[in-house]
């Protein structure tokens, strides 16, 4: 298996996400009553690299509140990503490659200044 074409570097985040899937979007989607949650492995300018457990289809639209220390948010903040890819890895678990979809430019910003700060750290 190739590595994935990517935008930018990837730094490992210590972070955790809340998932929801947008039914409306690409076919539906059947989830628990309670949204998952994440870990988020990695992060880029354009970007999000998580660890989930359970599967989630290319194409679909999440709404992700993420709760990241290292951004220095006062609460979760609010992120429309796409997936790009979802694999299985060898936990038990899914990897996924979450495209920005809608993202607040202000954390945009502060996501790409950690970025550039940690570019020497890149997964």
């Amino acid at each position: 298996m190739g590595m994935e074409s990517r935008a930018g570097a990837r730094i490992s985040i210590n972070a955790t996400l809340t998932v929801d899937v947008d039914t409306g979007g690409k076919g539906n989607i059947r989830l628990l009553r309670e949204a998952p949650k994440a870990v988020q492995a990695d992060h880029s300018a354009v970007g999000i690299g998580a660890v989930s457990p359970i599967f989630l289809p290319k194409g679909a639209v999440l709404t992700i509140d993420m709760d990241a220390p290292a951004f220095k948010t006062e609460k979760p903040a609010r992120i429309k990503g796409e997936i790009c890819y979802c694999r299985p890895t060898k936990d038990g678990k899914y990897r996924l490659g979450i495209k920005f979809v809608e993202i607040d430019k202000t954390l945009l910003d502060k996501i790409k200044e950690y970025v550039e700060q940690n570019k020497d750290k890149a997964v």
